[in-house]
């Protein structure tokens, strides 16, 4: 009889080992180079829903079995670094005096809004009230984009512009631009751009990165939420046909993106020990390889001091935390926050408060 009673509870230990292996796996894949290895580079997109189903297993050994607890707990203690990159908690400190706030914001072509006049746009509003040293724009209108440089120039003087498709890459700032140049890396629709700033005597290197994007349609992002919303039945819903369709779309753009987060790297390597911003739209999540690559050689201003999980990207049905700001060492970050207040885009702004430490 004892042996009996047993049995539901060995079944949920043996369930709740299965989503701990599959946390894990789906956390350190973010290690594999996706040019490699690319049919593992997305699985970091699952990530979280093997986090919440191991959270609830905490929840459900404290009901009914507390020493059991400990299962669970180990299981989120081996992969503790990406629980915090993508869900970071940290008390509040004041920025000092003499931080510089640093601004990026995918503004999806100023929210595609044409029909009232740049000074209605609420994107040009917040960048107006934002009062941040340096903005860095993706997919910034170029019409609406020349006009902002104009109407801005008393605030920010400095600014430099790469027209990409129909859309800037752009900079505007309260010290001067010294110069600017491209990483070079593969792409026809995305880019990265390094602006050299001079702030008082130091001299800074901004780079705005608008990484490989998944361009995937709207019946993509359906199936996507399909998947995972019935990933245990998929003979019910030809769930096994969408994954294969995606990963045929999104694999090819991972080992992109890869090469993409090479390049800013090694570009990084080669100016270490300066002052180093690396700002953007990755495209990607905290749990990924460009991800993981750049934070190897530089800090997440949101994991170092941001709260909570930062969703920057908030559009059809799909949450994630795309946009960043990472830092060099000689740096610290203070109350990085993914800005909710406003959502004329399909991204929400970031921002942070960086303070440079000695001199470079």
């Amino acid at each position: 009889m004892k042996f009996l009673k047993a049995i539901p509870i060995v079944i949920f230990m043996c369930l709740n080992l299965l989503v701990i292996v599959a946390m894990n796996i789906c956390a350190y894949t973010s290690v594999l180079p996706p040019q490699e290895y690319p049919h593992v580079a997305y699985w970091g997109l699952l990530f979280p829903v093997f986090l919440i189903a191991n959270v609830l297993f905490v929840l459900f050994w404290l009901v009914f079995k507390w020493k059991i607890v400990v299962l669970p707990l180990l299981g989120m203690l081996i992969c503790a670094p990406s629980i915090r990159a993508y869900i970071p908690f940290n008390f509040s400190k004041e920025p000092p005096e003499g931080s510089l706030k640093i601004l990026s914001y995918n503004t999806m072509s100023f929210g595609k809004d044409t029909t009232v006049p740049l000074e209605e746009n609420p994107i040009f509003q917040y960048l107006q009230k934002c009062d941040a040293d340096i903005i860095c724009l993706q997919e910034a209108m170029k019409a609406h984009t020349d006009k902002v440089a104009q109407l801005m120039k008393d605030t920010y003087p400095y600014n430099s512009l790469f027209l990409i498709a129909d859309n800037y890459n752009a900079c505007f700032s309260k010290y001067p631009i010294l110069s600017s140049e491209k990483i070079d890396y593969p792409s026809k629709t995305n880019a990265s751009y390094v602006y050299k700033v001079l702030v008082g005597e130091d001299t800074l290197l901004v780079v705005n990165n608008h990484l490989e994007s998944y361009r995937l349609t709207a019946e993509d992002k359906n199936d996507y939420k399909s998947i995972l919303k019935n990933y245990k039945n998929p003979e019910e819903n030809d769930s096994e046909i969408k994954y294969h369709s995606l990963i045929g779309k999104l694999a090819p753009v991972d080992s992109i993106r890869g090469m993409q987060a090479d390049s800013i790297a090694a570009f990084v390597e080669r100016n270490a020990g300066r002052y180093i911003i690396v700002c953007g739209d990755f495209n990607t999540t905290p749990i990924s390889y460009p991800h993981y690559r750049l934070t190897r050689c530089l800090d997440d201003a949101y994991t170092r001091s941001g709260n909570g999980p930062g969703v920057s990207y908030h559009h059809s049905g799909m949450y994630f935390r795309i946009d960043n700001i990472l830092i060099s060492s000689n740096m610290t970050a203070y109350g990085a926050t993914v800005d909710n207040s406003i959502s004329a885009s399909d991204h929400y702004p970031i921002y942070a408060h960086i303070k440079l430490e000695g001199k470079r």
